[in-house]
C-alpha cells in the first residue's frame, strides 16, 4: 500500500484555491480593461487563466462526495455546491468564449494580435474599454458568482 495523498479535503480545498485565484485574477483584468486601452496580450492572459481554471474545475467535478463534503465542511445542509460550482465553472466559460468569439481571427483562422511594421518592429493590437466591454460584463459576472467572504 502506498500513501495516500488525494481525498475530498484536497478536491475540495484546491478548487476552492482555484477559485479564490480566479476571482483575484478577474478582478484586476476586468478593472484593467475598464481604466484604458489595454494590450491583445493581455486579452490572451485572461484567455489562458479561463482555460486553466475550467481544467481545474472540470479534474474535480466528477469526485463522487465532494458535494456532501462541502456542506458538512461549510456547516451548511442548504448550500448547493453543485449548484454554485456549475454556476461558477459557467461563467468561467461564458468568459472564454466571449474572447474565443470576439477576438479578431484572420479567414484562416489565425488570430490578429501584432502588426509587423515596415521598419521590422512589433506593435502589439491594443483594444479599447469600448471594444472589451462585453469582455468586462463576462468577468463582472464571474466576480459576482464567487463569493470572496
Amino acid at each position: 500500500m502506498t500513501f495516500r495523498v488525494g481525498g475530498l479535503g484536497k478536491a475540495y480545498l484546491k478548487v476552492q484555491n482555484e477559485a479564490i485565484q480566479l476571482r483575484a485574477f478577474a478582478v484586476t483584468a476586468q478593472a484593467n480593461l475598464a481604466a484604458g486601452n489595454i494590450s491583445a496580450n493581455a486579452v490572451i492572459s485572461v484567455l489562458t487563466r479561463m482555460t486553466g481554471s475550467i481544467a481545474v474545475f472540470d479534474s474535480v467535478s466528477s469526485i463522487p462526495g465532494l458535494a456532501v463534503y462541502a456542506q458538512n465542511e461549510e456547516n451548511d445542509v442548504s448550500y448547493d455546491v453543485a449548484a454554485e460550482f456549475t454556476a461558477m465553472r459557467t461563467e468561467a466559460i461564458g468568459t472564454r468564449d466571449w474572447i474565443l468569439s470576439n477576438f479578431p481571427i484572420a479567414a484562416s483562422g489565425e488570430i490578429i494580435k501584432d502588426t509587423l511594421e515596415s521598419d521590422g518592429s512589433i506593435t502589439v493590437r491594443q483594444f479599447t474599454p469600448v471594444e472589451t466591454a462585453g469582455l468586462q460584463s463576462a468577468l463582472g459576472l464571474l466576480i459576482a458568482q464567487i463569493n470572496a467572504v
